[in-house]
C-alpha cells in the first residue's frame, strides 16, 4: 500500500512509505489516504495528525508511469481518486502538522499544504510543475496557493513551474518553521503533544472557522460563529475549563 498509519497516545501519524520514488502517489495510495482522514474523524482517540513522508523526500507528486495508463477513462479515474485524497485531508477535524522535507511538488504540494502547520527542513523544495509535463495543475495546487499568496503570487508560481525552497516558503507563509533536518519528527511531535492537551472539539470548530471565513460575508460568519460557540459551550472540555480557570489550575481536556 505503500502508507504507513500509527495512533500513539492521541497522535496519530500518517507516512508516505515509497521512497524509492520520492514518495510518489499511486491509485492505491491515493484512495488509502482518503480512507485514513475518514477514520481519523471518527475516532475519538486521536487528537492530531502528523502527515509525513518516509527517506529524504516528501512527495514527488502522482507517479506519472500511471498517468497514460487506461486511456481517457483511466485519466479520469485516477483525477478522481486524487481528487478524494486531497478533499479527505482537507475535511479532517483534527490539527495536521506537516512534517516536510525535500521535494513538495504537484500533489506533494496540495498534501503539504492541506496541513494546518508545517514544520519543513532546509532541503524542502515546493513547486507547482504541472507544466513542465505539459499539463495545467492539478490536486488543488491553483486552489491552495491562490488562497494562500493571491491570485498575481499564485499566477507566478504556476506559469513559471519553478522550484522554491525553504527560506522563501517561509517569507510567502507557505509552511510555519523551518527546523533541523535530524529534529522533524521530534519537533513535530513535540508540538503534537501540546494539541493532545488541548480542547479537541475547540480546535476542530476553529478549523472549520478558518475554512469558511474567507466564502462568507462578516454577517454570514457571525451567524456560523454564533451557533457552533454555543454548541461548545455544553462540551465536558469546556465544563472543566472553566472550572479550572475557578480553581486556578491547569486543565485537563479529554476531547470530549
Amino acid at each position: 500500500m505503500s502508507i504507513d498509519y500509527a495512533v500513539q497516545d492521541g497522535i496519530a501519524t500518517i507516512t508516505l512509505n515509497r521512497p524509492d520514488k520520492k514518495n510518489a502517489m499511486l491509485l492505491a495510495m491515493r484512495d488509502r489516504i482518503a480512507e485514513i482522514a475518514e477514520q481519523i474523524n471518527d475516532d475519538s482517540e486521536v487528537r492530531v495528525v502528523i502527515l509525513t513522508g518516509a527517506g529524504t523526500d516528501f512527495c514527488a507528486g502522482a507517479d506519472v508511469s500511471e498517468m497514460a495508463k487506461g486511456g481517457i477513462n483511466g485519466s479520469l479515474l485516477k483525477a478522481r481518486h486524487m481528487q478524494k485524497a486531497i478533499k479527505g485531508l482537507g475535511r479532517v477535524n483534527k490539527p495536521i502538522i506537516g512534517a516536510i522535507r525535500g521535494v513538495a511538488v504537484g500533489m506533494g504540494l496540495s498534501m503539504a499544504l492541506a496541513c494546518d502547520t508545517i514544520l519543513a527542513t532546509e532541503s524542502l523544495r515546493m513547486g507547482c510543475v504541472q507544466r513542465k509535463i505539459g499539463l495545467s495543475p492539478d490536486a488543488g495546487n491553483v486552489w491552495f496557493l491562490n488562497r494562500y499568496l493571491g491570485v498575481a503570487k499564485a499566477k507566478e508560481l504556476v506559469y513559471s513551474a519553478r522550484m522554491f525552497g525553504a527560506k522563501e516558503a517561509l517569507e510567502l507563509g507557505l509552511i510555519t518553521r523551518i527546523v533541523a533536518d535530524d529534529a522533524l519528527m521530534s519537533e513535530a511531535i513535540t508540538l503534537a503533544r501540546t494539541y493532545v492537551e488541548a480542547p479537541t472539539l475547540a480546535l476542530g470548530l476553529a478549523k472549520q472557522m478558518f475554512d469558511v471565513a474567507s466564502t462568507m460575508t462578516l454577517d454570514q460568519f457571525m451567524d456560523f460563529e454564533g451557533t457552533t460557540v454555543p454548541l461548545l459551550a455544553q462540551s465536558e472540555d469546556f465544563k472543566e475549563g472553566t472550572r479550572a480557570f475557578l480553581e486556578k489550575r491547569a486543565p485537563k481536556f479529554t476531547g470530549n
